[in-house]
């Protein structure tokens, strides 16, 4: 029995034994994240590369060297082997070549070996991608898609999801194929583009090293590509390019430029897949956005022949080559449509490259543009206009790379690039944002700045150069803001909806303008200052808000018809204005605590009296520049911003429930000063000025709060946050109050001068007062 029992047990163990080895191996585990862990280390190994060589940096170099080894061979090599052994050899390979240059302090071959370890990587991945899906081994299929590029140009999302779609088993794995090999191809041949066009900017520059890198990762990437571009523009023009981009990497300097032009114009009508109307038509507003915004950037980086802002100067050049970019991805169908707009657009772009890098005429970049935006519309029966959504879909491919460059260490860039994120934000999204959900625009505004004290901003990371890993949550942060802006933009406003924030805009932006002048006219009044003629409040206060109101729609009618103005110029003059006014508040407050107190006040008579003697006028105690500048500066300040703040909301409105919202809050804040003038007649007037004096106070350390914001988000000041502070919105809003160290010292000083003039008249009050002797008639 315990024979027969035991016979059974061998028997059973046997074949399953046979069972498993004719079952099909299963598939690795693709440790996805380990292969960007691997891109991340090397990039900061070459870094070292430009440092003085010395025994401890070498022993650090060879120890991030073995790291790199255990994460290719410990980690990813297995998942290769089973999903793409093809890319076996060349990634191990190149970690090999990659060794052996460092050890050389060869920082070119390091560079070249870098980009050959990563396009192998990804051309691995891409072929796994579209096995496993062949398969039916969708989660496969999903991990291996985590190793790719993203498309810079456009926010393409129909891969991610079409995998998401297939692991809920809504779409079949032979359909996601489709899609997912066609957007990844469109990346990797606008990436090609990019890196032959990069690769000749490098080399203008005299950048061997970067030269070397852009030149191996576009052989790379050929070499993904190089099945497509065969079936897409035939065998001789395809082994063209594989030999010229063979042959870049032996010739002389002098030599090398010409080939990758020609390749430049090679690959002009290469287009890896035919796209679809919703992806051509998306390429196609974008290409006339970015044309469009070279000259508006030029004219402000430029003037005559020098550089006049440097950010302003790049930009131009980064958007012509995006433009670029653009135009390669519709190349083939641009030309079939039209083959004269092709070669038209194709010489614009070339000769805005040569105008930029040679910083010439403003003028004829501007005519270049608007002759080829013309095209564009000629041959696309689509609208070509900007707008918040072109900038909404365009900020997460600039999140994603400002973590590149951040990768490669090249933080300069990756602060250009933050600005031009933030350019998009401000104003295209934040004007319309800000009436709709004001808290959210400003966690996004911080988030491109300083962030707080527990989630540091781009701008903080940047500036400390790291840590990477505070970039990419910050970059998902963002992506994720920027999505909830999104949908928060693209739902339809109803009658109410409308209503109240058009109440708010006008309650947020006019009531604090109102409440100044309130009170500025109420102590005049109080003083016994007259209202008519030409000693009187009422002309520079009339003529200070209406000059102001004049001056906001000027501003912005010139902004969108005469000249632009950029997004730190706006900033900056928003918070300069804030200061300015924020100073006169302060001597107006002064004064308003000094008319507190009966003994100032009863001195302040008689000299009055002494005034009316002499010339038969009150002599204004502000002065008439005072009071003009004063009302000017607080209605200014408001004015511009309220301005674009109604456009904004009017672009997605009905008009008669803003309207309606715009009169009741223009009710309100008139009811709010009536009040306040209405104390002057029914308060003593002791009380009258400590209570209008206060509201000074308050309205001055508000001004202090906002104008030191204004300097920060325009680059000229630092912004440190504090961890003690609230962050909340409505701090910020309604009374200035950011938790950052710069604005909370200066309001601190301002609270504290102020406290100490009201104690230092305090002290004078206790004091008997002397009554003046008034002059004889």
């Amino acid at each position: 029995m315990n024979i027969r029992r035991y016979s059974a047990i061998v028997i059973a163990i046997t074949l399953l034994a046979l069972v498993a080895g004719f079952a099909p191996p299963a598939a690795a585990e693709v440790p996805w994240h380990d292969a960007e862990a691997l891109r991340s280390e090397s990039a900061s190994i070459q870094r070292l590369l430009f440092r003085a060589s010395d025994e401890n940096l070498r022993r650090d170099m060879s120890a991030r060297i073995d790291r790199v080894r255990h994460l290719w061979k410990d980690r990813l090599e297995d998942a290769y082997r089973l999903g793409a052994p093809d890319a076996v050899a060349p990634v191990g390979d190149s970690i090999d070549d990659f060794a052996t240059a460092l050890a050389e302090w060869n920082a070119g071959e390091a560079a070249a070996a870098r980009a050959r370890i990563w396009t192998a990587l990804l051309d691995g991945a891409f072929k796994a991608t579209l096995t496993a899906l062949d398969e039916g081994r969708s989660n496969d299929a999903a991990q291996w898609l985590n190793i790719r590029e993203y498309a810079r140009t456009s926010r393409d999302t129909a891969g991610s999801i079409a995998m998401r779609e297939v692991l809920d088993q809504r779409l079949a794995p032979v359909r996601a194929r489709e899609v997912i090999r066609a957007e990844l191809l469109g990346v990797y041949a606008g990436e090609l583009r990019r890196s032959i066009t990069e690769a000749r900017s490098h080399l203008a520059s005299g950048y061997q090293v970067q030269f070397s890198y852009a030149l191996a990762r576009a052989r790379g990437l050929h070499y993904l590509l190089s099945e497509n571009i065969v079936a897409r523009i035939g065998r001789p023009q395809a082994d063209a390019i594989k030999t010229a981009l063979a042959e870049a990497e032996s010739l002389a300097p002098t030599a090398v430029d010409p080939v990758l032009a020609k390749l430049e114009t090679s690959l002009a009508t290469y287009s890896p897949t035919s796209l679809s109307p919703e992806d051509r038509e998306r390429r196609v507003r974008l290409l006339s956005r970015f044309v469009g915004l070279v000259p508006v950037e030029y004219e402000k980086g430029v003037r005559d022949g020098q550089v006049t802002i440097p950010f302003e100067y790049f930009e131009a050049g980064l958007f012509r080559d995006r433009a670029e970019m653009l135009f390669g991805d519709l190349g083939s169908d641009l030309a079939a449509r039209s083959p004269q707009s092709f070669e038209r657009l194709a010489s614009i772009l070339a000769e805005m490259k040569m105008i930029i890098a040679s910083k010439g005429d403003e003028e004829r970049v501007w005519s270049l543009a608007e002759e080829a935006k013309q095209a564009i519309s000629d041959v696309y029966d689509v609208s070509t206009e900007g707008g918040y959504k072109l900038s909404l879909s365009m900020l997460p491919d600039l999140f994603d790379e400002i973590l590149l460059v951040a990768q490669a260490g090249d933080w300069e860039e990756a602060e250009l690039k933050r600005l031009e994120a933030y350019a998009l934000f401000d104003p295209d999204i934040e004007q319309r944002l800000m009436p709709r959900a004001p808290a959210l625009a400003l966690k996004m505004e911080a988030g491109f700045w300083e962030g707080s004290a527990f989630e540091p901003g781009f701008g903080r990371l940047i500036a400390d150069k790291g840590p990477e890993e505070g970039l990419t949550q910050v970059a998902a942060q963002m992506k994720a803001s920027t999505a909830q802006a999104g949908q928060v933009l693209d739902s339809r406003l109803s009658s109410i909806g409308a209503f109240l924030q058009s109440l708010a805009i006008l309650m947020r932006e006019g009531l604090e303008a109102v409440l100044v002048l309130a009170c500025m006219i109420g102590a005049l009044k109080a003083s016994g200052t007259p209202a008519g003629g030409m000693q009187g409040w009422r002309l520079p206060v009339s003529s200070g808000v209406v000059t102001a109101v004049v001056a906001s729609f000027a501003l912005w009618l010139a902004v969108g018809q005469l000249f632009a103005m950029s997004t730190l110029q706006r900033e900056f003059l928003e918070g300069a204005t804030a200061l300015i006014a924020a100073g006169v508040l302060v001597y107006v407050t002064h004064w308003m605590f000094r008319k507190a107190h009966v003994g100032d006040w009863v001195a302040e008579i008689g000299r009055r009296t002494s005034a009316v003697t002499r010339s038969g006028q009150i002599t204004n105690m502000f002065g008439g520049l005072t009071v003009f500048g004063l009302a000017f500066l607080v209605v200014f300040r408001e004015g511009f911003e309220t301005v674009l703040f109604y456009e904004a909301l009017l672009a997605d409105a009905p008009a008669m429930p803003v309207l309606g919202g715009l009169v009741l809050g223009a009710v309100l804040a008139m009811t709010s000063a009536y009040l306040i003038l209405g104390l002057e007649k029914r308060l003593p007037v002791t009380a009258f000025f400590r209570v209008t004096g206060g509201l000074l106070a308050l309205m001055s350390i508000t001004l202090v709060g906002s104008g030191i914001r204004g300097l920060q988000t325009a680059a000229l000041m630092p912004a440190t946050p504090v961890p003690w502070f609230p962050d909340h919105a409505w701090l910020q809003l309604y009374l200035g109050l950011y938790p950052v160290s710069e604005a909370l010292l200066s309001q601190a000083i301002v609270a504290g001068g102020l406290l100490l003039s009201a104690g230092w008249l305090l002290r004078r009050r206790a004091k008997p007062v002397s009554q003046p002797e008034l002059p004889l008639g």
